[in-house]
């Protein structure tokens, strides 16, 4: 499949639908060979990772700190018990 673009003024080229379509792809490796720009489509590392991070159960600052004096206060009673 062939399709004609440009660069426009600010360096950017415009890749039409069709080609976008079947590139699935946003960042690319950018090479000169033989006179030819060639494109490489690149796997955002992040990506792989979407998902599996659970919610924060924290949100500020305040709310980390009495969660850190609650688990201390639990080990301390733990380690209390023990003895």
């Amino acid at each position: 499949m062939k399709e004609a673009s440009e660069i426009d003024g600010q360096g950017r080229i415009y890749l039409p639908t069709s080609i976008r379509q079947r590139i699935k792809s946003t960042r690319f490796l950018i090479e000169v060979k033989d006179g030819m720009i060639v494109l490489k489509p690149l796997d955002r590392p992040i990506e792989k990772f979407y998902g599996i991070a659970k919610p924060p159960r924290y949100y500020s600052a305040e709310e980390i700190d009495r969660a850190v004096e609650d688990e201390s206060e639990k080990i301390i009673r733990n380690d209390v018990h023990r003895r």
